[in-house]
Order: structure tokens, then sequence, then C-alpha cells
């Protein structure tokens, strides 16, 4: 792609509420309705009941099996690579390797080609389960920084996956029922994904099983599922949602070994905030090597932080020579003394 010149006026973003790019009358997961919004992904906090959602088809499917959707909204669902123009901007869903039917948004103003790359939820490792995430180059990058300290990088998934099976295995030996506390929607499915190759049964949570159904076809080989059932528990790995009122009920009923599948679990006192015989560090997100190979790729000439470490992230790249700033909050620049 040609390189811009560095005098083109940027796409103007505002936050008021939520993220808004007023030029193209166009909100970024907003969490409360709006007429035309693009929806990253279907998790909870990102989304709302949007006159219009630009999301990807898989992210829609989701939406409307998880009820989240209002019932009149329209949506705009291009497949992944494909351009659609809207209100004088082109409009590009690329995968954003968060949860499964995620995207990033890359938009081009057409009478100069400036153009915005929005990350929404992502990380450019390869999961378990779902797609990479790609990148485009942009004039202005904003880039979600969950995990935006240098204290956070993630060990391959792999190895978490390996770290998983031999967790359930011990637990099953020892006759105890081990118990993986993780979303219903993307954490769910990696944890499948780790215990593919294992020889006893998994159990579901109905929550986790109905999105599971859903993602079938994307996800793979799957290990023997079986619904949830407490009086049933022993002798299954039990996938259920952190918080779930079951947890409870399995540990007083059976000798468990309960994990967290998060990535805070690289914080040292991870296992005891949880209440959890362990925690294992597989994310969705980006790690803070990844935020930096993000900028390095995307090449922008601004840069927008949101959600997690903005300012601490913001900051370092400033020390880096880019011009970054934590979109939506006040915060004192570095100067140069």
């Amino acid at each position: 792609m040609p390189e811009r010149p560095r005098t083109t006026p940027l796409i103007q973003v505002t936050h008021l509420q939520a993220i808004h790019l007023p030029e193209a009358g166009l909100w970024l997961d907003p969490p409360v309705a709006k007429d035309r919004a693009f929806v990253s992904h279907a998790h909870s906090d990102h989304v709302a009941r949007n006159r219009t959602a630009i999301c990807t088809p898989l992210t829609r499917d989701l939406m409307l099996k998880r009820g989240s959707a209002g019932r009149r909204t329209e949506f705009l669902t291009p497949n992944p690579g494909e351009v659609m123009e809207l209100d004088g901007f082109a409009l590009r869903l690329l995968p954003a390797g968060h949860v499964m039917g995620s995207a990033m948004l890359h938009i081009t103003r057409l009478c100069d080609g400036a153009a915005l790359l929005y990350t929404g939820d992502y990380k450019l490792r390869r999961g378990i389960t779902g797609e990479a995430a790609e990148l485009l180059p942009a004039d202005t990058l904003v880039m979600e920084t969950t995990f935006g300290l240098p204290r956070y990088k993630f060990p391959p998934a792999v190895e978490i996956a390996e770290a998983m099976v031999r967790f359930v295995n011990e637990a099953l030996v020892a006759g105890g029922t081990p118990l993986l506390l993780g979303y219903s929607l993307g954490k769910a499915q990696e944890i499948l994904g780790a215990l593919r190759s294992l020889p006893h049964p998994v159990m579901l949570h109905p929550s986790v099983a109905e999105m599971t159904r859903l993602l079938a076809p994307h996800l793979g080989a799957l290990p023997a599922c079986a619904p949830f059932d407490v009086a049933r528990a022993a002798g299954h790995a039990v996938i259920l949602p952190p918080g779930a009122p079951q947890i409870d009920e399995l540990r007083e009923r059976a000798a468990c070994r309960v994990a967290m599948v998060s990535g805070w679990g690289l914080d040292k006192a991870a296992k005891y905030r949880y209440r959890v015989d362990e925690v294992f560090p597989l994310s969705d997100h980006a790690d803070y090597p990844e935020l930096i190979e993000t900028v390095e790729r995307v090449k922008p000439r601004l840069i927008y932080t949101v959600h997690g470490f903005t300012r601490e992230f913001a900051s370092d790249l400033r020390r880096l020579g880019h011009d970054a700033r934590a979109l939506g909050q006040e915060e004192q620049l570095d100067l140069s003394l």
C-alpha cells in the first residue's frame, strides 16, 4: 500500500459515551444503542440494540442467539476482507483473532485515502481455536490495550493446553472432579480445543453447550461432550462460566479441583483472588509485545489507546517517539526536558 502524504487530514475520532467517527456517522462498539455502529464481536460489553449494526456474519448469528440484538436491528455483514462503501468511506473487516467472529475495522476516506484501523479486542498470536488476526497500515490506530504493561507476556497456547490436560488427568486419577472456568463464548471453546485429545468425556454448562453447538463447524475436532448434570459430574472434566451457581454445589458434593482460565493468571495473586486451585494464563487479548508489534506493523501517525492500561501504554509509545494518547482521558503528556 503506497504511503499517504503526511499532510492528509486524519479521520476525526471523538469519545462521547463511546468511540465515534463523526465524519462517517459511525460508532465503534458502543455500550448503548446508536443509529449505526460497528460491533467487533459478540461479547455483551461490546453490543447494544443499535438500529444498524456492521459486523461479521458469525457475530450477527451469535448476537441473535444470545438475544443481544434489537428486534429491529438491521445488519450489514460483509465477509472478512470484503470492501463495503458507506457515505464516502470504504470499510473492510479484518480477522481480529479474539473470539470466533471477531473483526477489526479498517476504514478509508475515499476522497483522500486517509485510513483508520480500529482493533477492537484482538490478539496476534494464534489461539487454540479460531483464525489469526490480520493488520493493514493506517494513519490512525485505535487500539485495545487491556494488557498494556511490560509484565504481560503470555506463554505459547500449546504449553497452556498441555498444562490444562495434566491438571484434568491428575484430578481424575486422584478421584476428583476437575472444574475449568471460562466464559461461555470464546474461552470455553479454547478450553475444549485444549482438551480435544482427552479420553475422558467433558461436561458442559448449558450456556457453554449452546455457544459450542453454534460454533462447532468452525472449531475442528472436539472431545466427547455431555450435558451438565451435578449428580453425574464425577469422572468428567467440567467447563463452567465463572460465577455459575453450580460451582458451589459441585464443591459441596464432590472432591473438586477448580481452575480459572484467564489472562490475569499472570498476576502473582490471581490464584488467591479467584479462590481456585490453579489459574491458566490463556487470553484472547494481545499481550505487551503484540501491542508493540501492532504499532510497528500499522505504522500510524496517531495512536489512541482504549481499555485497560491506556495511559501507561500511551506513555511508553511516546517514549518510543510515537504520537499516542489515551482516548477519552485527560492525561499529562510527557515533556522532553
